[in-house]
């Protein structure tokens, strides 16, 4: 069964509860206009640095609800249903995956969080109650791993479990987390740090080197990520703005600073 949640409105909700519940700072183009003050130069950015905290990059993705026993996987024994299903995007279409592997393997924080549920009356109960966290499932592009081909991959997944699995030729196992429970495995060999402007040059140097290396591996990769156009805009933008850019429209990823 397709989610009938938009995208948008579920990283609306958890990027909310971030903010309100967990204290975090977004960071990127407004997005959503009830997050900043309006009027501000640049579009309404209001981020003051430095800024106490560890960034993080959050790619949204909506997940499928399976539920009949004729799925694939419960037919083959890998999962029984009910279970959720979350598309990554096939490199054929986009290297979005390849450049947060990328971006993970230059040290970053990254995760895949998905929803554990797909109607919009589980959404709005979940948002009222501060609780689409708690029932969204993570994943780090490391713990996915490469993909093996251009064709279509997904991770299925059970609510509330330790793991899930890449379904490819061969099923790969991945580890299933929460995004609070990540950040606290993630941030627990990290101090909050100063955030100041020469360390939001450097993350965006990081990102743009990334976006570089991509469109310089593939040329068919070259005119998805754009490499020359990614550097015009870090070097005609302030820094708080390139980074925020960078990461919406060439990584497809939130990025918020936890503190």
């Amino acid at each position: 069964m397709k989610p009938d949640i938009s995208e948008f409105s579920y990283g609306y909700a958890v990027t909310e509860e971030l903010v309100s519940k967990h204290k975090a700072i977004v960071v990127g183009a407004p997005t959503f206009p009830s997050l900043y003050e309006e009027g501000k130069k640049g579009g309404g950015y209001d981020v003051k640095i430095p800024i106490l905290g560890n960034p993080v990059f959050l790619q949204f993705k909506l997940s499928d609800y399976l539920e009949r026993t004729s799925a694939k996987e419960h037919q083959s024994g890998l999962l029984t249903v009910p279970f959720h299903r979350m598309h990554i995007r096939p490199l054929k279409h986009s290297c979005q995956h390849q450049l947060l592997l990328d971006l993970e393997n230059s040290g970053e924080i990254v995760f895949y969080i998905a929803p554990e549920f797909h109607r919009p009356v589980e959404l709005n109960s979940f948002y009222l109650s501060s609780s689409v966290i708690a029932n969204s499932a993570a994943f780090k592009p490391s713990d996915i791993g490469p993909l093996p081909s251009k064709d279509e991959h997904y991770v299925v997944f059970k609510k509330a479990s330790s793991h899930g699995f890449r379904c490819s030729e061969d099923p790969r196992k991945v580890v299933r987390t929460s995004i609070r429970e990540g950040l606290r495995t993630a941030l627990q060999q990290l101090e909050p740090r100063p955030i100041g402007r020469d360390d939001i040059v450097a993350l965006s140097k990081k990102m743009l080197s990334a976006i570089e290396k991509r469109s310089e591996i593939d040329s068919n990769w070259a005119e998805i990520v754009d490499g020359a156009s990614a550097r015009r805009i870090a070097d005609e933008r302030d820094p708080v703005e390139s980074i925020g850019y960078l990461a919406l429209n060439f990584f497809g990823c939130e990025l918020v600073i936890v503190r």
